[in-house]
């Protein structure tokens, strides 16, 4: 089937790049740097504020052999995020899946629907400036949504544990990674009549450098940002094919503009559109990401 880049929907603990001019401070603000394509965020929402996210992304690959293979994936990812306190959040990932492929220019894969669901929650253990990063994890369910008929999916619950972590260095500077690490046990084998199940695992990974070269304040108390992003990201992924598990390894460079708007009362609208790059032959040859956000503090 057509590949899709599991990194969106998994590693969306994803929130915009806030206000750069929050002061250092162990108080969480609402203004801390925290939207990535492929990197996870570490920064929980603020107690009693949600966040809504939005991606679509586009992909496209074509194999090197012959009849060429080629892969136009869509996915649309959303994510929900309410902070219990300053430090503890709920989180809620979900999506819709049409992947297309075509061998020798006849369809071969057609199919769409929703993406499995994920439900997690994360605790930020370390907060900047009383420690040298902001670091924040916690565990992951992701439930079985997703169709096995079309290939869209495994049909087994998956469990995973998430981390991420930043460190803010001030004035245009900024620096962000993230880890996850997923088991599916029990996945059944795709050949017709065999009794074979297997343990599928993932690790998926992004690394994230930030320039802010503009953050301009006006004088209703309101704040205008734009962001500059260069992004590396990937995994280790085993899956199901007929006759067993097959594995792959993909790595990405992203290079990524968002912009930002703050309200006086700290409400944050951010739009960006980042650009992966396959950098390996099991990585997709390019795609387009575009996400919005909406941030909302009671």
């Amino acid at each position: 089937m057509g590949r899709r880049l599991r990194w969106l929907p998994v590693l969306l603990a994803i929130a915009a790049p806030l206000s750069a001019q929050a002061p250092a401070s162990e108080e969480a603000s609402a203004e801390e740097p925290d939207f990535f394509f492929l990197t996870g965020g570490p920064y929980t929402q603020l107690k009693n504020s949600f966040q809504m996210i939005w991606a679509n992304q586009f992909v496209r690959d074509r194999s090197g052999s012959l009849p060429a293979v080629v892969t136009r994936d869509f996915v649309g990812a959303g994510r929900f995020e309410w902070g219990f306190t300053d430090r503890f959040e709920f989180d809620l990932e979900f999506g819709y899946l049409r992947p297309r492929e075509r061998t020798g220019g006849v369809s071969t894969v057609s199919a769409q629907g929703v993406d499995d669901t994920m439900l997690g929650v994360r605790y930020r253990l370390l907060r900047e400036p009383s420690f040298p990063v902001t670091l924040t994890t916690g565990p992951q369910v992701i439930l079985p949504s997703a169709s096995r008929r079309q290939g869209l999916g495994t049909g087994k619950s998956s469990y995973a544990w998430d981390l991420a972590l930043a460190r803010d260095f001030g004035g245009p500077f900024f620096l962000g990674a993230s880890l996850n690490a997923s088991v599916t046990p029990d996945v059944a084998d795709l050949a017709p009549g065999s009794s074979r199940r297997f343990d599928l695992s993932a690790v998926e990974w992004g690394v994230a450098f930030l320039l802010r070269p503009l953050e301009r304040d006006t004088p209703a108390g309101s704040h205008h940002d734009l962001h500059l992003y260069l992004e590396l990201g990937g995994g280790r992924f085993e899956e199901i094919d007929v006759g067993g598990r097959t594995r792959r390894t993909e790595v990405l460079a992203a290079p990524g503009i968002r912009y930002g708007f703050l309200t006086a009362a700290k409400t944050l609208t951010e739009i960006g559109l980042s650009i992966p790059l396959g950098l390996n032959r099991n990585a997709p040859d390019w795609g387009i990401i575009l996400q919005v956000q909406f941030e909302y503090v009671f």
